[in-house]
């Protein structure tokens, strides 16, 4: 896949935080790890422990006159001069520590200086290994709009025989090394299913996009019994084929049980057969529904996504309850009401912009 707009020979500035404060934390082995293997390979990386220590906890009536205390202001700025972040992210009751979530916050005050800036997880710790923290902070990373890497994922059981880490934190397992230089490129990792109105949105109002929908419905349920000597049903790979053709994916996802269909998991579940014909596409969700909008389903399909290697845009983010006043959609299902219209033109906008990044044009 072609590198991202930007990305030369010059070294990459990396920014790297640990969750964990403690001297002989498994997480800052990780980061110390991660700054030694960059300096003795031509990762062309030049990552720097950023100290999160420090930072008072957070609270606006520390803000003054738009300004921010010294030790905050300082932490900004070293994000603001990182082109990317490592996150070495221990998970505490299923979630990120609250030193970490501290430290983001303070960074996403106005204006947010994590935004746009591709990222990469790494944890270490027993269990999964952290791996429950990283998909919160995920989640966290939609709001903030940072753009985390998917593949490869790295997290690691530290408990577990052969020893990881040393009495003083550091790493030593050298299979654990070199899943982390497997992370070398992931800076530079850094339509078509949705209804009618996307499409006429694309024909008279967004230039540079063909929008063609996909009809799911004839795809037989999954079952690798169908797969005949390496090959698909053809209703499937005439499905897959058009995957492949697409540059990006666009997503009408409704929520039914807090999570996706069982019709478009399926279409999900096909493509993700071997070869994988979603990896590396750039992908955009759009919901319509009661309640919140749609918007649970947002959130598992982006879980999915990172198996996938989907690289699901941002911002912004759109799900429409139906049920509110004034009305959204006709009788025939069509939608009519006009700010709506506006907020989806911004989703095709977005998902124009993010697919020509992903393929190195913009």
């Amino acid at each position: 896949m072609a590198a991202v707009a930007g990305a030369s020979s010059s070294l990459i500035k990396v920014a790297a935080l640990s969750g964990s404060l403690r001297k002989g934390s498994y997480n800052r082995g990780l980061v110390r790890a991660a700054i030694e293997l960059s300096k003795g390979s031509n990762l062309g990386l030049q990552i720097e422990y950023v100290d999160i220590s420090a930072l008072p906890f957070l609270n606006t009536d520390l803000e003054i006159n738009g300004t921010y205390p010294s030790e905050v202001e300082a932490f900004r700025q070293r994000i603001v001069a990182a082109d990317s972040i490592l996150f070495a992210s221990p998970e505490y009751n299923y979630s990120v520590t609250g030193p970490l979530k501290n430290a983001i916050d303070w960074a996403s005050r106005a204006p947010n200086v994590w935004a746009g800036k591709p990222a990469a997880i790494v944890s270490a710790g027993g269990g999964f290994g952290g791996g429950r923290s990283q998909y919160h902070l995920r989640q966290i990373g939609v709001f903030l709009d940072l753009h985390f890497i998917n593949k490869p994922e790295f997290f690691i059981n530290a408990f577990q025989p052969p020893a990881k880490f040393n009495s003083d934190g550091d790493l030593i397992d050298e299979d654990a090394k070199n899943r982390k230089m497997k992370m070398k490129n992931w800076h530079d990792t850094f339509v078509v299913l949705w209804i009618d109105i996307g499409i006429e949105l694309s024909k008279g109002e967004v230039e540079g996009i063909e929008i063609e929908y996909i009809d799911i419905s004839d795809l037989p349920f999954l079952n690798t019994d169908l797969e005949k000597d390496g090959s698909y049903p053809s209703e499937v790979e005439a499905f897959r084929q058009k995957i492949v053709a697409a540059d990006s994916v666009l997503f009408a996802s409704p929520e039914y049980n807090y999570s996706v269909t069982g019709p478009l998991k399926n279409a999900i579940d096909w493509a993700s057969r071997p070869p994988n014909v979603w990896a590396g596409k750039a992908g955009a969700i759009v919901s319509a529904g009661g309640g919140h909008g749609g918007a649970k389903s947002h959130y598992h399909l982006r879980q999915i996504g990172v198996f996938l290697d989907l690289h699901f845009i941002n911002k912004p983010e759109f799900f429409l309850n139906v049920f509110q006043p004034p009305p959204k959609f006709n009788s025939d299902g069509d939608l009519i009401d006009e700010d709506a219209k506006n907020r989806l033109k911004e989703i095709l906008l977005s998902l124009k912009a993010f697919t020509l990044r992903l393929q190195g044009k913009n």
